[in-house]
């Protein structure tokens, strides 16, 4: 079982609070989608929920099968996508795959490779420098990258953003497949169709300093 909570979040930069008296409980199998306009705080609490930023007030809080796992050990059990997510152009997408079994000290796997590849419908790309990728293939690069290690947890930053109609598809189906094996799924973005895919959703711009009004959640 998976449980992602944040009790009584919030972030400033400096003198300037973005939200606050952010709560959330999230389980197995859901999808949440973070909206609000650019700059409300969606990223700044993604990554907050992925361990890559520490809110400034309040809790973040990951439990696997009952077990919380400390802020530094997220990223084993999170896969995070977005646009500011580097890539390594120098090399081939099965060069970064590769890689990324060498850094998670997973098992080399030529085969694994293979099927996450054509699962983001770059086989004929596979031993091209990624810096030769078009904006939207390198957006299926980051999608490989993230589910690549089958994190429990898959977090998106704008995750259709370049993505063609194939690239879009291919993207539904790999978020489908996240919550029927009983992952969790946050999505940061307000595109209609990605907020569509969500069973409950939370406005960041509720949070924001005087104007603390609570959206709750809709099933779908």
């Amino acid at each position: 079982m998976i449980h992602l909570t944040v009790q009584d979040g919030g972030h400033r930069y400096g003198y300037r609070r973005i939200f606050s008296g952010v709560n959330l409980e999230l389980s197995s199998g859901e999808i949440l989608a973070i909206t609000g306009a650019n700059g409300s705080g969606k990223s700044t609490l993604l990554k907050a929920l992925g361990g890559i930023l520490r809110l400034t007030s309040g809790k973040v809080e990951l439990i696997l099968s009952e077990q919380v796992i400390s802020r530094e050990q997220h990223a084993l059990h999170i896969g995070f996508v977005a646009p500011y997510v580097n890539l390594y152009e120098d090399l081939t997408l099965q060069e970064n795959l590769a890689f990324i079994e060498r850094a998670r000290s997973m098992r080399s796997d030529s085969m694994r490779i293979e099927s996450m590849v054509a699962d983001v419908g770059l086989t004929a790309h596979m031993d091209e420098p990624i810096r030769t990728y078009s904006t939207g293939m390198q957006q299926r690069v980051r999608l490989a990258a993230a589910l690549f290690h089958e994190p429990k947890v898959f977090l998106l930053d704008e995750p259709t953003l370049g993505l063609d109609p194939k690239g879009k598809e291919i993207f539904k189906n790999m978020v489908a497949r996240s919550r029927e094996s009983g992952h969790l799924v946050v999505i940061a973005s307000n595109s209609e169709d990605e907020i569509a895919m969500a069973t409950q959703s939370l406005c960041i711009e509720d949070y924001a300093p005087n104007t603390r009004r609570f959206r709750s959640s809709s099933s779908k």
